[in-house]
Parts: C-alpha cells; structure tokens; sequence
C-alpha cells in the first residue's frame, strides 16, 4: 500500500513507530483523561512523523521535549498511588528554610505574602505567564540557528525532569501556598492552587491562571522548581557558545524566575535553588555523554 510504502520510506523497520501517539491517546480515552490539548499534540506528532522527511528529522530532533510531556503525565498516574502523607514534606521543610533564609525572622516566600503590590504581581507574573512560550520559541530559534545547541538544550532539561520527577515521587513537598492556606496537616485531596498568581486573576478579571493551575499534576511537587529550571537550562547550553551580552541576558531571566517562585508563593527559595544545581549536575552529564553531529561532544571553549 501507497501509505506503508511511504512510512518504511521514512521510518525503515521502525514504520508502526508514528502509531504510538495514537495508542496513547486510546489510553487517556480509555481512563477517562483525554483532554483537548492531547488531541492537539497527537494530531501534531502524527502529522510531523508521516508528512514528509523534514519533519521527521524535527520530530526526532524535539523527542527529549516530547519526553517531558510523557512524564508529566505519568507522575499525574503514580502520585496518588504511591504518595503518602507521612512522606511529605511540610511545616519541615518551611522551617528548615527559615534556618537557611529568612527576613525579620520569616521565610522569604512568607515575607512576600504580607509585602506585596499590583506592579510586583504582574513584573513577577509575566516568566511564569510565558515560561512554555519562551522555551518553545527558543527551541525553533536553535533548531535553525544551532543544532547542536538545542540538542544540548532539550537533553539538560528532560535529563532535569527526569530528576525532579523522581523526587517528586520519593521526597514530595508542600509549596508555600499550601502550608499559609492549609497549616502542617498533609491533606492529598487539596486541589491546586495559582496562589499569589490569584491576585493577577483578579487584577484583570480573568480566570487564567486558576483554570492553568487546576490542571497541575501534582500539589506536593515543590522541590525541586521546575520553573526555575527552564531559564537554567537556557543558561548552561548557550554559556560555551555565547558572549557576555547574550549571557548576561540568560542571567537575567533565570534570577527573575527565581524570585517570581519566591515571590508569587509557588516555592520555598531552597527549591529553585536545588531545581538550578540538578540543572548544572544535568548539563555535565550532557556535556560528557551526548553525542553530536560529527562524533564531536559539546566541549567548545570559552571565548
């Protein structure tokens, strides 16, 4: 047939390979979770592994990406089976912070919640707002600029995923919000919460932000931020091939990430911190095993 021709074509022995996304998707019907935007990403990665050769060459190009997407939805899966309320981490972890950081004899995150305005919600709103925006124009911006950058790129962050997911499992944790609303006891009902993200809803009278943050996988996955690993991971892979302006830039955003966590409540300052340390452990595991075009690792000096 005309249509298996064409995908052994382009797929060799591996031609069922674009099939996947639609069992997947035949598995989200079947429990109950199919949700619009599945139906989109599906119809886009079947569309991007039949069309033509170019677009499969993109589409193996952003696997590590799609990577992430998958396991967003399997930590959604596991949590409820394999979280307890014994092992989160809560009213612990916020004093732990205290002893590390604090102003006035509070956390910093706490401090925020009581010294707060209308310009500072929506200055810290905006990378929270554009984060999935910046990373997908960022990746289309590499993708025709420097290959092997956005490799590098996407790999720090699915590597920095994987992580996070795995503590998240076995170390999960309370954000602020959750313990200012809701005290020491470790409720694993509690919905999500756009927390002080909330006031921008209001401020605009929207329902944005509430109705993004209702579909969180998970309430206890604070530590690590992955918020602040998206501008992090931005960091590292353009360091050894960018100047100081470029850098300076990459700086910018990943320290005003870091205080929109603190500042909007989402995050204890430990956990950006320790979100951007996996991000540096990701990228010298990149750096040592990822292969590129011509057998080369990426290990380009400094200028």
């Amino acid at each position: 047939m005309p249509v298996i021709a064409h995908l052994r074509a382009l797929w060799g022995k591996w031609w069922l390979l674009p099939a996947l996304p639609l069992l997947f998707l035949g598995f989200l019907a079947a429990t109950g979770k199919l949700r619009p935007e599945h139906l989109i990403i599906v119809a886009v990665l079947v569309f991007a592994a039949v069309f033509n050769a170019r677009t499969k060459e993109l589409l193996v190009a952003v696997l590590p990406g799609i990577a992430i997407l998958l396991g967003y939805e399997l930590v959604e899966y596991l949590q409820p089976i394999l979280l307890t309320p014994q092992r989160v981490l809560g009213c612990n972890l916020r004093d732990f912070e205290g002893r590390l950081f604090s102003i006035n004899g509070t956390t910093v995150s706490d401090f925020f919640a009581t010294h707060h305005n209308s310009f500072f919600d929506v200055f810290f709103a905006i990378p929270y707002t554009f984060f999935w925006v910046i990373v997908i124009a960022y990746t289309i911006f590499l993708y025709f600029h420097n290959r092997e950058q956005m490799s590098h790129y996407l790999w720090v962050l699915a590597l920095t995923h994987a992580v996070a997911f795995v503590i998240w499992i076995l170390l999960p944790a309370a954000p602020p919000w959750y313990i200012r609303l809701n005290g020491c006891g470790i409720d694993l009902a509690a919905a999500p919460s756009p927390a002080a993200l909330g006031r921008i809803d209001q401020l605009f009278g929207i329902s944005y932000f509430h109705q993004f943050y209702s579909r969180a996988p998970t309430v206890f996955g604070a530590l690590p931020s992955l918020h602040c690993t998206f501008p992090a991971a931005g960091l590292v892979a353009a360091w050894r091939h960018a100047r100081w302006p470029e850098r300076s830039v990459h700086l910018a955003y990943v320290l005003w990430m870091l205080v929109a966590s603190v500042y909007l409540g989402h995050h204890w300052l430990l956990d950006g911190l320790t979100g951007i340390a996996i991000v540096a452990f990701a990228d010298a595991v990149v750096v040592r095993f990822l292969p590129v075009r011509g057998g080369s690792r990426l290990t380009a000096p400094l200028p």
